[in-house]
Formats: C-alpha cells, structure tokens, sequence
C-alpha cells in the first residue's frame, strides 16, 4: 500500500503547527513535528510505501509543494489543516483533491472540532482522524460506501468517535517512521541539539480544563516495552535530543516508572516534556531526572489557582511550588505557561500573574493571550453571545492573527500585555545569567539565541 502524509505551506511561512485537538503560530523561531502523521506512519506495514512532504517545515511556495506532490498515485493521503490558517490550507487541500480525485482523503485539524467545518470537509474528504492510533489504514484505503463507519474516523457529522472518557486505554502502537521526520525545518526550542525525535507514551489527556481543547480526548497509553524499542530504532538513527508529546508526562506514574528505570540503564537521551503540576511526586522526579530529562513544560495560568476552579482546572499551590523547587534543585529548566484575559480576571489579576511568574525559579515562561480556540469553552461562550460567528477562525494564543476581547480587558491591551510580560520577563539582568550559567554546549547556545531572536521579534 501506497500512503502519503501532507502538511501544506503556511501563509508568509508562518511556524504554524498543526494537531487534533490544537493548533497555533510558533511563538519563537521553532516548529514541532506533526505528532498525529508520526502515529499513524507507526500504522504502516514494513512493506507499505509512506511518503511526508510538509511544505510548511520546507517552507515550499505553492508551486514547489504541488510539484513535489507530482501526479504519482496513492491508495490514500491524510492531510494537516489548522484553525489558525483555515482559508490557505482549506485551498492546498482542495487542490491536492482535485490532483488526486479517486484516491481516497482524510483529514486531521483541530477546527474539524466543530460541526460547521465537518459539514464542509466531509463533502470532499472520506473522513476525519479523531483518533490516530485507532486507524485501520487498509479499510481506510479500500472502496466502499461512503460514510461507512471506520475504527478511528469521523465519517459523518457529529459521529462520536471519541465515546466517553474512560480510564487509560492502552495501546500497541509500533514505532513511527522517525527517518521521514528528521527535516532540519523542524526546531524544538528547549532542545539541546537541533536534531531531535518525537516520542509518545500517552495521548490524549486525562484532565477536563476547558479553556483547552486537549479536554476532548481521553487517554490513550502505550506500553514501556513498545516505547523501548522505538528508542533502540532512534538510538541507531543517531538521535540525541527527544520531546516526550504527551499532555502530561508521568500518567499513569506505575506505567511510567520502568520505563524512565529502563531508559536510565540503557540510554542516554536528553529529553523534555509537558507535566501537570498536579501530578509532581518527588519520586518521579527524580527517575525523569535520571533518565535524562531537562526541560519541563508546566500550566501555572494564573497566579490564582483557586479561581481556575471555573475552568474545571485544578492545581494546589503547595504542588505547584514543591515541582518548581525541587525542579530547580536539580537544575531541571522550566518553561511555565500563563494565560493572559481569562473573562473572570481583571487588569489587576493580569499584572498579579506576571509578579508570580518574577517570584519563581522559571527558566522559561509562555504568555498566552485566552483564544477562543476550537472545542473550548470560550469559543463556545463567544459564540453564543454573538462575539463570534461560525466562520470566524485564524485565534491562537500568539495573538497575531486577531485577538478577541475579554470581558474586562480591550483587545489592544491584551496585546500590549502580553508584549510587556515577555519583555519584563526575558531582560532581567539575573534571568539571563541564569539563561548563561545553564548553556551545555555552544550547540545549546545556538538554539537558545536563535529563539530568542524568534521570540522578542514576535512579541
């Protein structure tokens, strides 16, 4: 079987990166690679032909993305679109159809979480990818009725693919084609080297925050022994540098204990990934430490946790704190993440937020301006009260491409914010020696200064 992965270019060759269940601008100079295409390359038999062309990672024009495309035939294409660029790659994806009309087409993106835009796509495309790992790729690549129910798939509107949220499911996934995702367009910005892998021990997320999309998708886990030979495969392949891409690293922590053990015996990877502080034990810690781990990537939000109760989030203060110290402790880098016009906070709760990102031990920190992204409830409420009208896409939370207003904070401040945040953050003569004492190599001081360069430009 002939199977061919897609990610179009980006309008003025943004860094925009494309999921399921989110998508948004690079805030910096860096772009991920397409975690859902590498799981479903892990889908393929050894005999099955895969070939990747991601025109935004290549930076290709129009003309080189559909010349590299060429007029080959396919048994079937899935192809990347995003919220945050819908119009331009709606178009790529409506030509390549029209370049390939009797292969069969699917689609992942995060706007497919809203019904408006699955009545639009399932009028050209056989479905949707939901759930990657779920896929059947022969079924998905053989003839057949239209709107025929595939493992995985959305093939009619409002079809629940997802059912319930459960406790995990696990999963045998195989390894992903790693060799077809080692374009050096890709940049993971708290890596150490510039060559690096993406790994997957758990997608989906077992949390309900819902200002955040990831709520929609339950867990989905795979098992120690599978991610340990991924590793030998990438080991072989000469990677050094890996971002874990789980929404949570850790969970469940009795799936996650034998393999940091494992990865501490036998390899010697340097790694980063995102932690929910309400998961911190100090035992896990200290085996991600061992196994290689440097860099976590933590939701703060606000300096007021107790209010992000509404959002259904909900992290104790003495966690949070406990992970930053003990993180700090270990000269573990951490990047946390806040959030700047959640509806219930005020200017004074904004400016709050920023002295508690000064007050901690943060290497890193990501100011997000509150879109009303897909699936999440502040598009919903902007919706329903007329701020926004089905049709209105292109928000993230860089802010580039519209911000809308929250109920206590104009839009234009919301920007002038978060630009005084990164700012007053980043120029602190005792964070960039902090930046400075931590460098490894002259490698690591690349990357970090190219992202810099990328952040303060963006901001």
């Amino acid at each position: 079987m002939k199977i061919l992965l897609l990610v179009p270019p980006s309008p003025d060759h943004k860094r925009i990166i494309r999921n399921i269940d989110c998508s948004h601008e690079a805030k910096a100079d860096y772009l991920w690679q397409p975690n859902d295409l590498m799981l479903i390359s892990a889908l393929a038999k050894a005999e099955d032909e895969v070939r990747f062309v991601d025109g935004t990672a290549d930076r290709m024009s129009r003309e080189e993305f559909f010349t590299t495309l060429g007029h080959e035939s396919w048994d079937l294409f899935v192809f990347c679109l995003s919220s945050a660029a819908w119009a331009s790659d709606f178009g790529y994806f409506q030509e390549t159809r029209a370049l390939f009309p009797m292969t069969p087409a699917y689609v992942l993106g995060d706007i497919f979480l809203e019904k408006p835009y699955q009545e639009i796509i399932l009028k050209e495309a056989e479905g949707i990818v939901i759930l990657p790992h779920q896929c059947d790729l022969t079924a998905m690549a053989a003839p057949g009725e239209k709107n025929r129910p595939l493992p995985g798939v959305m093939t009619q509107v409002g079809q629940n693919v997802l059912g319930p949220p459960t406790k995990p499911v696990y999963s045998e996934l195989g390894s992903p084609r790693h060799e077809l995702f080692l374009k050096p367009g890709y940049i993971f910005p708290f890596a150490r080297h510039y060559k690096y892998a993406t790994v997957t021990l758990m997608w989906g997320c077992p949390f309900s925050c819902s200002y955040c999309s990831d709520a929609h998708f339950p867990p989905v886990v795979r098992t120690p022994e599978s991610v340990l030979s991924e590793l030998e495969s990438l080991e072989k392949l000469g990677v050094k540098e890996l971002f874990f891409a789980d929404k949570t690293f850790g969970f469940p922590q009795k799936n996650s204990m034998p393999l940091l053990e494992a990865m501490a015996k036998r390899f010697k990877f340097s790694w980063s990934c995102y932690f929910h502080p309400q998961h911190y034990d100090p035992v896990l810690l200290d085996a991600m430490v061992a196994a290689g781990c440097h860099t976590l990537i933590i939701g703060v939000d606000s300096a007021n946790l107790d209010s992000l109760s509404v959002y259904k989030r909900h992290v104790s203060e003495n966690k949070l704190l406990g992970l930053v110290r003990h993180a700090d402790k270990k000269k573990v880098d951490v990047c946390a993440d806040f959030i700047i016009g959640l509806a219930h906070e005020t200017l004074e709760d904004v400016k709050l937020t920023l002295d508690f990102a000064l007050s901690l031990p943060l290497d890193y920190a990501s100011f997000n301006i509150a879109a009303p992204l897909p699936g999440s409830v502040i598009r919903q409420e902007a919706l329903e009260s007329g701020l926004l009208t089905i049709g209105s896409e292109g928000f993230d939370t860089l802010g580039h491409s519209g911000v809308l207003a929250s109920a206590k904070i104009d839009s234009a401040a919301l920007l002038k914010l978060r630009r005084k945040a990164v700012l007053k953050f980043y120029l602190r003569p005792s964070y960039l020696w902090r930046r400075l004492s931590r460098l490894s190599s002259l490698e690591h001081l690349t990357i970090q200064m190219r992202q810099a360069v990328g952040l303060f430009t963006k901001s």
